[in-house]
């Protein structure tokens, strides 16, 4: 990955969740991270591979070649006030083409937004990424250090650490989102650490994203052991107490 090419593994059209407008996401392929409710598996690994019915997954695009099917959607960005939306896996994971590709949107005006675990080394994010980006979406999962090892393949210190540093960087919305995956995250000492850490971080607002259940059949596409299971959508109920560990009144 020198950032000549860059390997994708979905392109999804007309998205409305990923960002202002309607917007094309681009998920780019490869995660440092394991977490074990991964909700797009199929993007985990740093090079193509097969599933169990010989589906391939994961293509090698120029920037040009990929700008050339965005712009096919630029009118629809222009009247909506969408844009490109980078995810993953995670695209920081591929650095020097994700900039790249950025610095080609930025060129032709259209806005542009990422979603990141905030895996990534700093100081080539803040030089390559930061300057040609709308906007962030960005996770955070866990704020005991333990936990993260154990349920993503890392300690969430790096992730936090980066989270405050671009804080005081960034002049665009950064909109922490925290994934609520029952017996993992959304538990209530987890929810109200990450609530406190918000708050002393001064952000005044996140976005709290139930769980879905259905990512654990692309594990079994893939051939990989499923090494959590939890069956079911959160209930109302459920998505409401999670709430409420954000507001101060509780």
């Amino acid at each position: 990955m020198n950032g000549e090419k860059g390997l994708v593994f979905d392109i999804k059209r007309d998205c409305s969740e990923d960002g202002p407008g309607i917007r094309t996401t681009v998920f780019l392929k490869g995660c440092p991270l394991s977490c074990v409710w991964c909700q797009n598996p199929e993007g985990r690994a740093v090079k193509p591979e097969t599933d169990i019915h010989g589906t391939h997954i994961g293509t090698w695009y120029t920037v040009d070649e990929l700008m050339y099917r965005l712009l096919q959607d630029k009118p629809i960005f222009t009247t909506s006030g969408g844009g490109v939306t980078l995810s993953g896996g995670e695209a920081t994971l591929q650095m020097g083409f994700a900039s790249n590709l950025l610095q080609a949107l930025k060129r032709e005006g259209i806005h542009t937004a990422i979603e990141t675990s905030g895996f990534f080394d700093y100081g080539r994010f803040k030089n390559e990424m930061l300057p040609w980006l709308d906007l962030i979406y960005y996770d955070i999962k866990l704020m005991d250090e333990a936990a993260s090892q154990q349920y993503c393949g890392h300690s969430s210190k790096r992730m936090l650490d980066n989270f405050s540093r671009l804080l005081k960087d960034a002049r665009i919305p950064v909109i922490p989102r925290i994934p609520l995956i029952p017996g993992i995250t959304a538990t209530e000492d987890n929810l109200r650490a990450i609530a406190a850490f918000l708050d002393q971080q001064g952000i005044k607002s996140c976005a709290l994203m139930p769980y879905n259940p259905l990512w654990s059949d692309k594990l079994k596409q893939l051939g990989l052991p499923v090494l959590y299971e939890h069956k079911g959508f959160m209930t109302p109920a459920e998505q409401k107490t999670c709430i409420g560990y954000f507001t101060k009144s509780n």
